[in-house]
């Protein structure tokens, strides 16, 4: 606050007018006046400021050397009102431990096919697990405030049903057998969801650490690009580790064709997932649909008998091209200081 006394301390002893404000961040902070009311701390107005283009270069013109003393000195000067939870906090354990449940009722239910009609197992199953995952993603680290883009659940539903049915329907529609669902596939898809809360839980926690640490929003970027590859990686390992568990449970072979294609669409939807938690849902949509997309076109190749790959591909192609496509953006978008607060996502 010195500087901005010794500047007006200047212009009273006669010193030569300078065209604009004497107190150039008044400008700033009159001119994102929201932003700085409703940040809960300097680093939400960190995020905000970014988000609009401001640089370290541009708050040198503010008599700053880079943002973080900026939003400081914003965060300071500016009243504080009530804030909404910024996109990415860390959650609460009952919120992560919410998550076990739609692996637990598909647990239950494969368990329950060998001694009840398949009937009423799924009569009883289908609705637990409907209410168990809608209650996951509504609350803790893979709740997506401002919504999943347009689509979005619509996608992920087609996924999972393609997931489930599609190779086997590409391969019997010329012999017109009606396919069975993958009883493991669908386990452990359900039970994939808790290392995914867990692994979004770890990556907000370590990001906003980064964040606090950082001087520069270069070095923050820098931080948090290898730390959302990790998260990936993570991720995925974790996926395959619960597909070879409940492939192993109920018999079935462990090849790398069998556990490619759920492995690629577990990875594509927990990408979707986090991009959408972090206020992107759009590309999330767009990488999702277009996954869609694919599937069709190779049912629809199927029906024609004019396709030339084994049906197991279609889901490991599809998803898996999508999810490195969205993971590439997410390390363009994640990296940035503007994906971890809620006062500079979309409304």
């Amino acid at each position: 606050m010195s500087h901005v006394q010794e500047s007006g301390t200047g212009a009273r002893r006669g010193a030569p007018r300078k065209r604009g404000p004497a107190d150039p961040v008044r400008a700033l902070m009159h001119r994102h006046q929201r932003l700085c009311a409703e940040a809960v701390d300097p680093l939400e107005i960190v995020a905000g400021l970014e988000a609009q283009g401001v640089t370290d270069r541009v708050a040198a013109g503010f008599r700053h050397r880079d943002v973080f003393t900026l939003a400081e000195e914003l965060y300071a000067r500016v009243p504080r009102a009530g804030a909404p939870p910024a996109a990415g906090r860390p959650a609460d354990r009952p919120a992560l431990l919410l998550t076990l449940a739609p692996g637990a009722v598909c647990a239950a239910a494969s368990g329950a096919l060998r001694v009840l009609p398949p009937v009423t197992v799924v009569a009883v199953a289908v609705p637990l697990l409907l209410l168990t995952l809608l209650a996951a993603l509504r609350r803790g680290p893979l709740r997506a405030p401002y919504g999943t883009g347009p689509g979005g659940a619509v996608w992920s539903c087609w996924l999972v049903v393609f997931g489930l049915y599609g190779p086997r329907a590409v391969d019997g529609l010329a012999g017109g057998a009606l396919p069975a669902a993958d009883a493991a596939e669908l386990t452990a898809l359900a039970l994939s969801l808790a290392p995914a809360a867990w692994c979004a839980h770890r990556f907000a926690v370590r990001s906003r650490g980064h964040l606090l640490r950082s001087r520069t929003l270069e070095e923050f970027g820098g931080a948090v690009r290898p730390l959302l590859a990790g998260t990936l990686a993570l991720f995925l390992a974790s996926a395959l580790a619960l597909l070879c568990a409940a492939r192993a449970v109920a018999g079935a072979p462990l090849t790398p064709a069998a556990l490619a294609g759920p492995a690629a669409l577990a990875l594509l939807l927990f990408t979707a997932r986090l991009l959408a938690v972090h206020g992107h849902p759009d590309p999330a949509a767009i990488g999702t649909g277009l996954a869609c997309a694919t599937e069709a076109v190779a049912l629809a190749a199927a029906l024609l008998d004019r396709f030339p790959l084994p049906p197991g591909a279609v889901p490991a192609l599809a998803c898996g091209a999508a999810a490195l496509a969205l993971a590439a953006h997410a390390l363009t978008t994640l990296s940035r200081a503007s994906a971890y607060t809620a006062a500079a996502a979309p409304r």
